[in-house]
């Protein structure tokens, strides 16, 4: 005998307690058919319903998350420099090649890009090293020296002691040639000043403000029992439920390891995803402020589909819908597939596009 009864969508799974419609939950209290699966008697009188026409289109299935929006390679800035710290960049700014990060007695600790952190002083006589070569492109980069003049081969020579020359006059610094321990700092690109973590009149060494790269992302933390349902290269629409603005993504990593959180009682398991933003200005420039994440896990094209409440769960297993050809009614078994919980549709086979198919009102 069937039923119509409200159809909910959760991690691909079926739920027939209840339909989610705008943010509520619809309820439908059906009359009971009197026939078995197999047989085509109207289930429904004309009131309370309305009929849809079975249509064809694409379909995507999503789950929908929270996440959170911030900033990419959250790290620290440790000073090697010794004295005062006398000034460090404003929270929230981006600091380039060849600017400055911090001061320590009102000498300027400069950014230089690079993997390698500096670990000894730059002068002439010190042995080859992948450091040196880092500071020769650097100062090629920043137009201190060219190609033809200096060799990006980690030999220190006096064609670097020129080129550190031409920066220290640039920047206001006695033209010694040589460069000491703390005065420059090596990052892998441009750096976004974090919460500094150092009081300005404070001894300089040690860490100094929080910093991340310059690019945005967002982080959620996915319930491990959906891990399953999403994968690298996943589509995404981040919303900011604040302004409603929103922008398109893709989930760019899924972390390995799982995280458990909360008490003995009231455990959560997750694993981190790192999502890409398509237009990040589209978030605007918040930090750690959360957002809707919306991950399409599949999809499926030029399908036939019908709203979700149109379903009618059969006795025996499996759905049907209720046609209304005239006036005339009669119930139609149907095989499901994809369901598009954000459209609030369902894919279906069974049944013609145009048929009429009955949905509470």
């Amino acid at each position: 005998m069937p039923s119509r009864k409200t159809v909910g969508i959760a991690a691909g799974a079926v739920v027939l307690a209840g339909f989610v419609v705008a943010g509520g939950i619809y309820a439908f209290n059906a009359t009971q058919a009197k026939a078995s699966s197999g047989q085509t008697e109207a289930v429904h009188s004309a009131a309370g319903t309305t009929t849809v026409a079975v249509v064809r289109r694409d379909l995507v299935s999503r789950i929908n998350v929270n996440g959170t929006l911030g900033y990419a390679d959250q790290g620290q800035l440790v000073s090697q420099a010794h004295g005062t710290l006398t000034a460090i960049a404003a929270e929230g700014s981006i600091v380039q090649r060849g600017q400055t990060l911090f001061e320590v007695d009102g000498h300027a600790v400069v950014l230089f890009y690079g993997d390698r952190p500096a670990w000894r002083p730059f002068a002439l006589g010190m042995s080859d090293g992948p450091d040196v070569k880092q500071l020769e492109q650097n100062l090629i980069a920043l137009g201190y020296a060219t190609s033809s003049n200096l060799s990006t081969d980690g030999h220190f020579t006096a064609a670097d002691v020129a080129a550190i020359k031409r920066w220290q006059k640039a920047m206001g610094l006695s033209q010694t040639g040589s460069i000491d321990l703390g005065q420059i700092a090596f990052e892998p690109g441009a750096v976004r000043i974090g919460t500094h973590q150092a009081q300005v009149g404070s001894p300089a060494g040690g860490v100094i403000t929080a910093i991340s790269s310059s690019t945005r992302i967002v982080s959620v933390d996915l319930d491990a029992s959906k891990q399953s349902l999403v994968k690298v290269g996943d589509a995404v629409t981040v919303t900011l439920p604040t302004s409603g603005r929103s922008t398109t993504g893709t989930v760019t990593a899924i972390s390995s390891v799982a995280e458990t959180t909360g008490s003995q009682q009231n455990q959560r398991t997750t694993v981190r995803l790192t999502i890409s933003l398509t237009d990040p200005t589209a978030t605007g420039s918040l930090d750690a402020a959360p957002v809707n994440v919306g991950i399409t896990t599949d999809s499926v094209k030029n399908v036939l589909a019908v709203p979700i409440n149109a379903l009618l769960a059969l006795n025996d297993g499996g759905y049907a819908v209720e046609v209304d050809q005239g006036g005339s009614r009669h119930v139609v078994p149907v095989k499901t597939g994809m369901f598009d919980d954000s459209d609030s549709l369902v894919e279906i086979s069974g049944i013609e596009a145009g048929t009429n198919v009955v949905v509470p009102q």
